[in-house]
């Protein structure tokens, strides 16, 4: 059975932003744990930038795939926004197809994504 986990790091102040960090998988059988999880970091995010590493993350079903664009619209109206780190190319093969990484800046290192937030 396919699990997910969810862990927040404190927020950087320095850098606005505050990042959750997904473990796991992402379909039918857990989208409600993720789901759960994020509902207690949202309404309470002071950042203007949600990070959101998915470096341990192994698949992604379209309803993960909308519910991310759910966060994102979201936020969007906040005048806040969510970046997608270090996904795995097949997850961005993913997104690069559906169209993700359209709406979604997706960054493969922090070096990559720390630079052009600077900019």
């Amino acid at each position: 059975m396919a699990t997910i986990e969810v862990i927040k790091n404190a927020p950087d102040t320095k850098k606005n932003s505050q990042t959750v960090f997904l473990k796991g998988e992402i379909d039918r059988d857990t989208i409600a744990k993720l789901r759960e999880a994020m509902e207690t970091i949202l309404p309470t995010l002071e950042t203007k930038t949600l990070i959101i590493d998915l470096e341990n993350l192994k698949f992604i079903n379209s309803e993960g795939i909308g519910y991310l664009t759910d966060i994102h619209n979201r936020l969007n109206t906040l005048g806040k926004n969510v970046v997608i780190l270090k996904a795995s190319a097949r997850i961005m093969d993913i997104f690069q197809l559906v169209g993700l990484n359209q709406i979604v800046s997706c960054y493969a290192t922090e070096e990559e994504m720390n630079s052009d937030i600077k900019s």
